[in-house]
């Protein structure tokens, strides 16, 4: 017995003599939280002016905003033995607050005592900026742990032992309707000070959805670990876990194919937690590979048949109500698949096979205006076209000759150039649009305002119509607004002699109001929901 309590001393003595080496200020708190010993330069802490630190509560050094994180430091110790680096603030000499490293250790057999090794450092690792932490919480921004995650998973020099562990929380809802929203954003201070506690570097957390989380660590069980602790957070809230842990394994795998295999393991947790039982990076990767994989073949299989719907939205003149237009939304029966036309859309942009759907998307309008022709009920559509499509070297030739076929329909078309940012030769694009608008297509430049490059756009394709981004109409609602970016926007078309659209219109006030702008056309939900029958004048 003796000989075990020797070896614990000269452990604590060989951690304390570290602890100076390595920190400025060194602490030794009992389980009450009371402090036992102050050593380095301690003086830059402080509590009302007291010369000492000792006996007092070590909460009361700590900034009110980061006793959270102390309490749930001292909750994991016991499983973990030692934490950090955890930043944390402390109150500091000149009523500011000081923000440091916190390296903690529990020794066993020796009361409960935490020695707590304290070192200044910026809060905020290596590329993290505070604008990528949640003021509330100090939780990461979704893609800054994205990016941290890929970054640090794909870093072969981190070694074997790391793991990411998604979290879902219910019952957070609860706690808003018991004690209101204040109620609620404590509590979630609260499962942020846990997830933080047991991340790397006291850092590598996020809140990835409204009700879930995801971190990175370096032991297997603080997934599980976790997970228990937060069911007993609040004592008032009965909060229900579940999580999934996988190990970031050293298979060769890029930094670009880990970012896209973390997005569909949360994705996939996100939307159901128990479908997702990876235990390694490798295969969530083979899996998403795999899926995506049939995901390709059968958009593939679906357009070569053609076995697409087309859904038909209509574009009103905000002048007098006329149907100018119906433009074209594709639908997709991708068999189970539980993703959005514009998600499907998105993938296909994502694989590289969104030109051959564009293709067989104009082949099947050709034929339904033609269709409709000998109907007797004409009318112009709008399509979408990927600036991918149009700069490709396979795809932009085949689809010109196509339109150039179809000559008889150009008056009924008109071509809508979506995903501009993927043009890189604007000289082919713009003398492709120009041969196609001499064969009396109309061209239409999609989202505009949406970026700094839609000027650019607008500069180097000589369109007909321009689609102000519905960002614009959606702020009109919103209080103090003005529409300064937006009148300018319709100033500069109306010099060109171009035609503007305002999408995303879901109420009077917002046609309205672009109508009092000059806008020419209105489209959404205000004058009408898609549908897979076309609406006409007549």
């Amino acid at each position: 017995m003796s000989s075990a309590l020797d070896d614990i001393k000269k452990e604590r003595e060989r951690f304390v003599a570290f602890a100076f080496a390595a920190a400025e200020i060194f602490l030794e708190v009992d389980k009450s939280g009371k402090i036992l010993f102050e050593g380095g330069a301690s003086d830059r802490l402080c509590i009302s002016n007291k010369k000492s630190l000792v006996g007092e509560n070590i909460l009361d050094v700590i900034d009110k905003d980061d006793r959270d994180i102390y309490n749930a430091l001292f909750t994991h110790l016991e499983h973990k033995g030692r934490i950090g680096p955890l930043p944390l603030r402390f109150n500091s000499e000149d009523k500011r607050t000081v923000a440091l490293r916190v390296f903690a250790l529990n020794m066993p057999g020796d009361g409960g005592r935490t020695f707590l090794a304290l070192r200044a450092a910026p809060l905020g690792g290596a590329g993290i900026s505070e604008s990528s932490l949640d003021r509330e919480t100090g939780l990461l921004s979704r893609d800054m742990f994205m990016e941290l995650a890929a970054s640090t998973m794909g870093d072969s020099s981190q070694g074997g032992n790391l793991y990411m562990t998604a979290v879902e929380v219910d019952g957070l809802e609860e706690a808003s309707k018991q004690g209101g929203p204040k109620h609620m954003k404590q509590l979630l201070k609260q499962v942020a000070a846990h997830l933080r506690t047991l991340s790397v570097d006291g850092q590598s957390a996020s809140q990835i959805g409204d009700k879930h989380f995801a971190f990175l660590h370096r032991t297997k069980s603080d997934g599980e670990h976790l997970s228990k602790t937060l069911q007993s957070v609040d004592k008032n809230i009965s909060l229900k876990t579940s999580y999934s842990t996988l190990s970031a394994d050293s298979a060769d795998v890029s930094e670009d194919q880990i970012l896209r295999t973390l997005s569909y393991i949360l994705n996939e947790f996100c939307n159901n937690p128990g479908n997702v039982d990876f235990d390694t990076l490798t295969g969530a990767y083979e899996d998403m590979a795999s899926k995506a994989q049939r995901r390709v073949t059968n958009m593939r299989s679906m357009i070569e048949t053609g076995n697409f719907k087309m859904a038909f939205q209509p574009v009103v003149s905000l002048q007098n109500g006329d149907i100018h237009h119906n433009e074209v939304l594709s639908r997709f029966d991708e068999g189970g698949e539980n993703s959005t036309p514009m998600e499907i859309i998105k993938f296909a942009e994502d694989v590289g096979i969104i030109e051959e759907f564009d293709i067989a998307l104009v082949r099947k309008a050709i034929d339904y205006v033609r269709k409709m022709k000998k109907l007797g009920t004409p009318l112009t559509l709008a399509l979408n076209l990927s600036g991918r499509t149009l700069d490709s070297e396979k795809f932009a030739d085949p689809l010109v000759d196509m339109l150039k076929d179809a000559k008889d329909v150009a008056h009924s078309l008109l071509l809508e150039l979506t995903e501009t940012s993927a043009v890189k030769n604007f000289e082919k694009v713009e003398a492709l649009l120009s041969d196609l608008k001499a064969c009396n297509y109309k061209t239409c430049l999609d989202d505009f305002g949406a970026g700094a490059a839609g000027y650019q756009y607008l500069r180097a394709f000589n369109v007909d119509f321009v689609k102000i981004d519905g960002q614009y109409v959606r702020d009109m609602t919103t209080p103090g607004y003005r529409p300064t970016f937006l009148l300018s926007i319709v100033r500069l078309c109306n010099d060109l002699g171009i035609k503007t659209i305002g999408e995303h219109v879901e109420n009077r006030f917002q046609a309205d109001f672009l109508r009092s702008l000059g806008v020419d056309y209105g489209q959404g939900f205000f004058f009408g929901k898609p549908d897979f029958s076309p609406r006409t004048n007549a």
